[in-house]
Parts: structure tokens; C-alpha cells; sequence
């Protein structure tokens, strides 16, 4: 069985999320345009492969629906990562502040406009 800290550690990784771009996108890759030794590609395929990331089907690598769903996960990261950091870093700021939570709502709404990043925050 996989564990998320093994598919953490693998998408974690530069290549192996270049690597899943690519597949998700149908384009080729090569061992020499990835920048890697052939032991490091087949490594990091290796590893997508077994934590069911992507799967070969005639002869060409695809995600899997799990790979899907991760990889979908992974862009809503780095959406919060780049572009939400210091605003969810301000709504700590007002939380530690005291402010109600009503005004700590309007506040949010109107600094966070992602739907998925307002579902992470009310949980």
C-alpha cells in the first residue's frame, strides 16, 4: 500500500513533478532534456509508477486517476504557496488579534477569492 508521505516525498521532488507535467500534457520526454542521469530518470519513473502516479498503456506513460486527482492537489498547493501565502499569513495576524469572527469573515472574502482556499480555511 502506498502512503502519503511516500507520494509527499515523490511529488516533493523538481523532476518527478516536471515529469508528471509533461505526461499530463502527452508530451514526450527524454533522460538528456530532463537534465538527468539515466539512473536519476528511471528512478523518479520508477517512483511515480509504483505509488500509482502513472501507468504505461501502448507504450506511452499516462496519469492514473489517482496521478489525476494528486497532480490536481499539487496545482491547488502551489496556488496557495504563490499567490494566498501572505494573505492567509494576515488572517493569522487577525486571528491572534481578537477581531470577530463575523468582521474575520468579511476580511477573508474579500482578500481570498479562490473557493477551494475558502474550503481549507473553514474546515
Amino acid at each position: 500500500m502506498v502512503t502519503e508521505s511516500q507520494v509527499l516525498s515523490c511529488i516533493s521532488d523538481d523532476k518527478c513533478r516536471e515529469m508528471l507535467a509533461m505526461i499530463k500534457e502527452g508530451q514526450s520526454f527524454s533522460i538528456s532534456g530532463l537534465q538527468l542521469t539515466r539512473k536519476q530518470f528511471y528512478s523518479r519513473l520508477h517512483a511515480l509508477i509504483i505509488y500509482n502516479l502513472v501507468s504505461k498503456a501502448n507504450g506511452r506513460y499516462r496519469l492514473t486517476s489517482f496521478g489525476k486527482v494528486v497532480f490536481d492537489w499539487h496545482l491547488v498547493l502551489m496556488h496557495a504557496i504563490s499567490d494566498e501565502y501572505w494573505k492567509l499569513k494576515a488572517l493569522d495576524v487577525l486571528d491572534s488579534s481578537g477581531i470577530p469572527a463575523s468582521e474575520r469573515s468579511k476580511i477573508m472574502d474579500a482578500l481570498v477569492k479562490d473557493e477551494k482556499v475558502k474550503q481549507f480555511i473553514k474546515a
